[in-house]
């Protein structure tokens, strides 16, 4: 799945994101971002909805944040006005909506990952969980802020084995229960991760690297 939401800035206090306008023919009338604690959570909580016509947060509304119709939706905020933290990690799905219902059809975005806005190399991660899937085509997307350097995951699972995917499709690497893959020294920009009999829990760390 290629990325439906690009953060175009993201500074304290705001974020500031585009999606690309889907097209009239398949009804699709609203925006919906949603959030979670967890990127395999249900994200049941709404943090904002808008028509194609956009949104900006009245906290933060000002002379760069005027909307301009084109051919992308734009969404300005505040992160704390929806009770995220204005300097913290945090997750966020992108759904679309037609006459006020969420559609599974265009799909929603894979859970995406928002770091705090870093000016400095970082050493970062965030714990997860994995849905129990048969195969690659069944495991759970994440997106990353940007490409990250120097992954790891450890499987927190005393049992089962955690099989991890760096690219759609794979090849996936198997991380048996209570063990950690060897440095993925390469850049990432997604994961793919399943539990191979139940769901299992996670952690990764990696460098959040800047400038890139």
């Amino acid at each position: 799945m290629s990325r439906l939401f690009s953060i175009i800035r993201h500074k304290p206090g705001l974020v500031d994101l585009i999606t690309p306008i889907v097209n009239w023919t398949l009804g699709i009338d609203g925006y919906r971002l949603k959030t979670d604690t967890d990127p395999g959570g249900a994200f049941a909580t709404t943090v904002l909805t808008t028509t194609n016509t956009g949104y900006v947060d009245p906290a933060v509304a000002g002379n760069q944040h005027v909307i301009v119709p084109g051919e992308n939706v734009r969404m300005v905020f505040k992160p704390s006005t929806f009770n995220l933290p204005d300097n913290g990690a945090f997750w966020l799905k992108l759904l679309y909506l037609s006459g006020g219902v969420e559609q599974s059809s265009p799909a929603p975005s894979a859970p995406t990952l928002i770091l705090p806005p870093y000016t400095a190399p970082i050493q970062t991660g965030f714990t997860a969980t994995a849905p129990h899937g048969a195969d690659i085509a069944h495991s759970l997307q994440i997106d990353l802020p940007r490409a990250m350097e120097n992954m790891r995951i450890r499987n927190l699972d005393s049992a089962n084995s955690l099989s991890v995917a760096f690219d759609a499709g794979g090849p996936e690497v198997t991380v048996p229960f209570g063990q950690e893959t060897v440095a993925f020294s390469g850049v990432v920009t997604s994961l793919w991760v399943r539990g191979t009999a139940g769901t299992i829990s996670f952690t990764t760390t990696f460098t959040y690297a800047f400038p890139r």
